[in-house]
């Protein structure tokens, strides 16, 4: 028997022990608690999502959560978030007054600064890489110093990035950082720009991100098949998104109630591909990790449909028209695909481009939850006066 088989074997074998749960995952802490997903997708994301924020912060969401998981762009979003997470102020209707001021208008500062290409030029330098400047980047005009211990113990936040080395995910939160094929890191002192650029180092110019351990750092956990040299003594890692564009492991494991924010869109078709093999390799890859997402958008979907999970979903590339909702926000199907177009690169954004999409993030968030009944129409004021003053 190859080991791919005795893999196999072995997870079907898991599956069918836990059968009994009767979750489709075969989760065993799903709890009653709601959970927040922010996906991939560059600075597109990082606005997109701050918009969606703005809208979950007036209907009182935000202490709600107790999960939430960043990918790429949208951990730059939930590293502010949790960054700031200490300073906001809650009112008796949940809102928090200073969401803008500690949140949002940091976020919309730094949408206007590229940083993608000085960070390449800079990482052709002796002893530096493009990864370490755009960490450095993100400590200068976010994050100021902070480390995953600096931020909440709840919500939980979680951070994706993919390793290079196994193929898995490496997640970072502030109990632990682990990846199950090798091991966990108990409360890591990592900084939190240096794991946000992990989580959003683009392939191949922004990536990888090399983490070091010192000896006995990464301890043993059950099934970690790799818990030796040279991986415990190291991670190479790149964009989480490359694993979970959409970030759902941690939250659909553990939250009954999951919130998707999605900026990333499906493929778009192509009439006359080229025959050049540079473009067919990066379009092929764009194919094959669409299909991975819809894959997981189907798991996610039908687990909504069997009320394992209570499901909203909104996505940069959907009308706003098509969640139904006879009194939606005016976004229109045009503007919609404007924001779903724009690049997903860490380079300037206009003060149009933000303002595309802060609403498009807030609108589809507003839609999508009443949609599902988890929330109405009331004080959108927001929405009028988007974007908030960062610009």
């Amino acid at each position: 028997m190859s080991k791919a088989e005795a893999v196999v074997i072995d997870m079907q074998s898991s599956f069918a022990e836990r059968a009994v749960t009767g979750d489709f995952l075969n989760a065993e802490k799903v709890e009653d608690i709601v959970g927040l997903c922010l996906s991939g997708g560059g600075y597109r994301a990082m606005v997109y999502h701050v918009g969606a924020l703005v809208r979950l912060n007036e209907l009182g969401f935000l202490p709600q959560l107790r999960e939430v998981a960043g990918v790429s762009g949208g951990s730059i979003t939930a590293g502010m978030l949790a960054a700031a997470w200490g300073k906001l102020r809650f009112d008796e209707q949940g809102r928090a007054i200073n969401f803008h001021l500690e949140v949002a208008d940091p976020l919309i500062r730094f949408a206007s600064i590229g940083v993608d290409v000085k960070a390449i030029l800079l990482g052709l330098l002796p002893g530096r890489t493009a990864a370490n400047e755009v960490a450095a980047a993100y400590d200068r005009h976010l994050f100021a110093g902070a480390t995953l211990q600096d931020i909440p113990d709840e919500p939980r936040f979680t951070f994706m990035a993919t390793n290079l080395q196994t193929g898995s995910g490496w997640r970072f939160a502030k109990a632990y950082a682990a990846d199950y094929r090798v091991g966990r890191i108990d409360r890591p002192k990592l900084s939190l720009s240096c794991v946000v650029a992990a989580s959003s180092a683009f392939p191949p110019f922004l990536s990888p991100v090399r983490l070091r351990f010192e000896r006995d750092t990464v301890k043993p956990m059950t099934g970690a098949d790799l818990h030796r040299p040279p991986f415990t003594e190291a991670a190479v890692l790149t964009d989480g998104g490359v694993y979970d564009n959409l970030g759902l492991e941690r939250v659909w494991k553990r939250c009954r109630t999951i919130l998707v924010s999605n900026a990333g869109r499906n493929t778009p078709e192509i009439g006359s591909p080229t025959g050049r093999w540079t473009g067919q390799l990066f379009r092929t890859l764009n194919l094959v990790q669409q299909q991975a997402e819809n894959s997981r958008k189907r798991i996610l979907f039908g687990m909504n449909n069997l009320r394992q999970r209570n499901v909203a979903f909104w996505s940069i590339d959907t009308p706003i028209a098509a969640y139904g909702v006879a009194d939606a926000l005016p976004m229109t199907a045009d503007s919609a695909a404007m924001a779903a177009n724009l690049r997903t690169r860490l380079n300037r954004f206009t003060p149009a481009e933000i303002d595309l999409l802060l609403r498009a993030g807030y609108a589809g968030a507003d839609a999508s939850l009443r949609s599902r009944n988890l929330a109405d129409n009331s004080n959108v004021a927001d929405f009028q006066r988007l974007p908030v003053s960062g610009h």
